[in-house]
């Protein structure tokens, strides 16, 4: 097997870090087997690293994700025994009855379901806080804040908060506040709906809207009177979210602080403040696992998906993102990992896979489509392409020894591939890597 100043080629394959002046306009990069390593911090130069495909380009077998519909699926009305809200909670959003809607979800027994009259609309500026709710369902209704008070040690309050409890269904309705857009620090926690470690928790069929904080938060049941101190009880676990939209909210679209186990489907995420999917922790034994998104769409926001905070490296991984498009390009990154310097081991942040996805890189002379520090992130089957213009980013950059795999996969319109620190390493197995300027050739 060849080499070439450290870095070890497969098949005679052109390196993914190669140069477009190295190639001929009618060469492209077919990419066979690719192991980049030990390349130092800058990006090695074209010409030491030269070498033509040996077989012609492999056909993509990428193939085209339907846009999520989000909440527009339909979700009947529950059968079996029903209640609702007593008539003396005022329904048409005039007056604040969070207070009120609290003492009567409170006063309800284990596995109650609740039918929202149609048309019924629920104003609560205070948020409405279910206490371990059990095997409750809550079907239909809008819930709305108007409040756009905050300070910077109360940053406002979740439409919906769920401490702790199991067997939770929302499904339905909507939720909506008050925010015109952009991220608001002082009410970054006046989101849609926060899971405090509740377990087995079902969302489907929502649309949450204008809010000032995330989407959706899924965070730890903490200890203490006022569940708020460092130790971590139970993460969210085994949660289900379906069907759901999110548009205009002013943080994350669905932060994932502490979750083992959740499955996501059909989401839409539309104008975030920050990022579409945030993996983020505020402590080092704090993350996130086991989590599958399947079949989304993303549309304007910072990052699409981001992991950073303080979180142990081994702390979030096996998390899997397929099926989903951006349908325009966010930030200059539209993945980024970054574990926390000096973070407890050197265990990697990940695995994370991205799976016949479509990502829109943006254009920025500082950082890379994907920019890893201490992670492990696999692409497979999906395409990534980059805007046209005249700064043309790098597919990745990888420091902290991280590991990245690209496996059959097209690459349009990037300036370079990448640059890779001495401890990290690339992987490119088939594909097509077309950089700026260059033109595919199927011959």
């Amino acid at each position: 097997m060849p080499s070439q100043n450290g870095i070890t080629i497969a098949s005679a394959a052109v390196p993914p870090i190669l140069s477009p002046k190295a190639l001929s306009p009618a060469l492209f990069l077919t990419l066979l087997v690719v192991t980049v390593a030990g390349c130092g911090d800058a990006a090695p130069s074209a010409d030491s690293h030269a070498s033509r495909p040996t077989t012609p380009p492999a056909p993509s077998t990428t193939t085209s994700t339907a846009p999520a519909t989000g909440a527009a699926a339909t979700v009947p009305v529950p059968s079996g025994p029903s209640v609702s809200p007593p008539a003396s909670v005022t329904s048409n959003c005039s007056t604040d009855v969070s207070s009120a809607l609290r003492t009567w979800f409170k006063s309800l027994p284990a596995g109650q379901t609740v039918v929202v009259p149609s048309g019924a609309c629920y104003l609560v500026n205070e948020g409405i806080r279910l206490h371990d709710p059990q095997r409750l369902t809550i079907y239909g209704g809008t819930f709305r804040t108007t409040s756009v008070s905050g300070t910077a040690h109360q940053k406002g309050d979740p439409v919906f908060t769920v401490v702790g409890g199991s067997g939770l269904t929302l499904e339905a309705m909507a939720i909506s506040g008050p925010n015109r857009g952009g991220y608001h620090p002082t009410l970054a926690f006046a989101g849609g709906i926060e899971l405090e470690g509740t377990a087995d928790a079902t969302i489907r069929a929502v649309t949450i809207s204008n809010t000032f904080g995330d989407g959706i938060t899924l965070a730890p049941l903490r200890a203490g009177a006022d569940h708020n101190s460092g130790t971590i009880l139970a993460p969210v676990s085994a949660a289900t979210i379906e069907n759901v939209t999110i548009d205009g909210v002013g943080r994350q679209g669905v932060t994932f602080a502490s979750v083992a186990g959740a499955t996501l489907s059909d989401i839409a995420i539309e104008h975030t403040g920050l990022d579409t999917f945030d993996f983020e922790a505020d402590q080092w034994n704090e993350g996130a696992t086991d989590v599958t998104i399947d079949g989304c769409t993303a549309t304007g926001g910072a990052l699409f998906l981001a992991n950073g905070g303080n979180g142990g490296g081994g702390a979030t991984h096996d998390i899997t993102v397929e099926h989903c498009t951006m349908t325009e390009p966010e930030g200059g990154s539209a993945v980024l990992v970054q574990r926390k310097t000096g973070a407890r081991g050197k265990k990697l942040r990940g695995p994370f896979t991205l799976l016949d996805d479509t990502l829109l890189c943006g254009a920025s002379d500082y950082v890379a489509c994907l920019q890893l520090t201490g992670g492990d992130v696999a692409v497979t089957d999906s395409t990534i392409q980059f805007p046209a213009g005249t700064v043309h980013e790098a597919v990745y950059h990888l420091g902290g020894g991280s590991q990245a795999t690209f496996e059959n996969d097209v690459v349009t319109g990037y300036g370079q591939a990448g640059h890779v620190s001495r401890r990290s390493t690339v992987h490119v197995t088939g594909g097509q890597w077309i950089p700026a300027g260059q033109r595919a050739n199927n011959g």
